[in-house]
Parts: structure tokens; C-alpha cells; sequence
């Protein structure tokens, strides 16, 4: 049975790892990736602003809704008939987002919001990268999602 020690020799100013080398492998990626992961907060968090898109705030979309603007929800299926926002459509990304579907409910240069479940998710900044590169030039950003939505006390639906 082979034992994992670290050590430090001074003189040089280098962190010595005996033992296994996939332990001392794993070791190594998990203190090399840890700082890329959390960030600031701890937690991974989708960027702030996507290139070509506008960035919209809890009460920008909130004011769009009520003008009728259309609401993209790019979560699953599953998350969407759980609770949505009124009105909203359910494109996931992972299968029915593409330029083809969102040309069936919106012109390249009208309005529209993309929103999943908030900084923590992935989805909606990759929609909206998606979006933005097959020109469509009025993509808004809800980044914080469905969650401050219903945070907000706002209506949700369910089903669908």
C-alpha cells in the first residue's frame, strides 16, 4: 500500500507529493481548477453581458411582458411545464433551439427575451450567443431568471 505525503523543501521553494501518481494527478487538477471555478462568489455564475445582446434588468422584462413582448423560456421541457412565465415559449436549448424555430415566432429584428433559471445556469447566455450569431438583433438578456422573477412575487404558469 503505497502512502500520499506532501512536503515542502525550503531550500527550493517547491511542494514535494509522494504516492500515487493518479492521487498526486487528481490533487493537482482540483488545486489547478478550483480558482476557475468559484470565482468571486464560490459558485460559477453565467456571464453578465453576451456580445450583441442587451442585458435586461427584473422590471425591464417585467415592463416587456406587459407590452407583449415575446418571452423565450431555453430550459427543459420538464422545468418549463413546472413553472414559467405567463405567455412564455418553451425553446430548450439542447433540442429545439434553432434559427428555424425562432424564425416561426419572431422576425430577425423584433424584441424578444431569453431567460433560464438564473446566474447559475448556462442556458440563456448560450441561447442568446446562439441567437446573436444567426443575426437576430434584438435578443435581451434576462439573466437573472426565473428565479428573481418568482422571487418578485410575479405569476407563473405551469403545464404546458
Amino acid at each position: 500500500m503505497s502512502m500520499f505525503k506532501i512536503g515542502s523543501d525550503l531550500t527550493n521553494g517547491v511542494m514535494i507529493m509522494t504516492g500515487s501518481p493518479r492521487v498526486i494527478a487528481m490533487i493537482g487538477g482540483l488545486v489547478l481548477a478550483l480558482p476557475l471555478l468559484a470565482g468571486e462568489t464560490g459558485k460559477w455564475q453565467s456571464p453578465e453581458s453576451v456580445p450583441g445582446s442587451e442585458t435586461v434588468s427584473l422590471q425591464q422584462v417585467k415592463q416587456m411582458h406587459a407590452d407583449g413582448v415575446l418571452i423565450i423560456d431555453v430550459r427543459s421541457p420538464r422545468q418549463y411545464r413546472k413553472r414559467h412565465i405567463p405567455g412564455a415559449i418553451n425553446l430548450y436549448l439542447r433540442d429545439h433551439f434553432s434559427e428555424q424555430n425562432l424564425l416561426e415566432h419572431i422576425d430577425k429584428d423584433m424584441p424578444f427575451v431569453i431567460y433560464c433559471n438564473g446566474v447559475s445556469c448556462s442556458l440563456s447566455y448560450r441561447s442568446v450567443e446562439k441567437a446573436v450569431a444567426w443575426g437576430f438583433t434584438g435578443v435581451k438578456y434576462f439573466r437573472e431568471g426565473i428565479l428573481a422573477w418568482r422571487r418578485d412575487g410575479n405569476p407563473v404558469e405551469s403545464g404546458g
